[in-house]
């Protein structure tokens, strides 16, 4: 229905239907929807006075059941929401991993290569370990034998001073006996 005609100095205010939300639809009839919907609610009230007493919701009940109900939509749509969160942070994962695979591709003789590689590192590093042992070992050697000859010398230096003495004692005592 088109209400200008019957007020005409609203017309001159209001602008074009597309620029006024509040225009009313020409397809629809408003009054016909308000009476069904009306007739809609005395038949369930109808029904509702038909049934027995335990059938009967309360006010309490019937709130929660639409609050049950709302939370019921709420935790599917949460569930829907991760799983589809889920499921695209997996096709991520997966395309990352096809990527990175597809630039790493290995010709049958990497395989081999990288294990003959770690191979000859891994007796590089024994031959070090070993020669590292040896070194070790001889620089001990040569450490006792300087210490057998540090304590040789001092019994050497030791004995040299004893003959030295004893052949002054001996100088003397033939001097002594020479005088006598």
């Amino acid at each position: 229905r088109n209400f200008s005609s019957l007020w005409p100095r609203a017309s001159k205010n209001v602008p074009d239907h597309p620029a006024n939300p509040f225009h009313m639809s020409g397809d629809m009839d408003f009054f016909l929807l308000r009476e069904q919907e009306q007739n809609k609610s005395l038949l369930d009230r109808e029904q509702k006075k038909k049934l027995r007493v335990h059938e009967k919701m309360t006010y309490s009940s019937k709130v929660s059941a639409k609050n049950t109900s709302l939370r019921r939509e709420l935790q599917l749509e949460d569930e829907t929401e991760e799983q589809a969160e889920q499921l695209r942070s997996f096709h991520e994962q997966v395309a990352w991993k096809l990527a990175m695979t597809r630039e790493k591709k290995l010709e049958p003789n990497a395989i081999n290569r990288y294990e003959d590689r770690n191979r000859q590192m891994l007796l590089i590093q024994y031959a070090l370990d070993m020669k590292r042992s040896e070194i070790q070992r001889l620089e001990r050697l040569a450490a006792q034998e300087e210490a057998e000859l540090e304590r040789a010398e001092t019994f050497l230096e030791k004995d040299a001073a004893l003959f030295d003495e004893f052949l002054r004692e001996k100088d003397h005592s033939s001097v002594q006996a020479l005088r006598t």
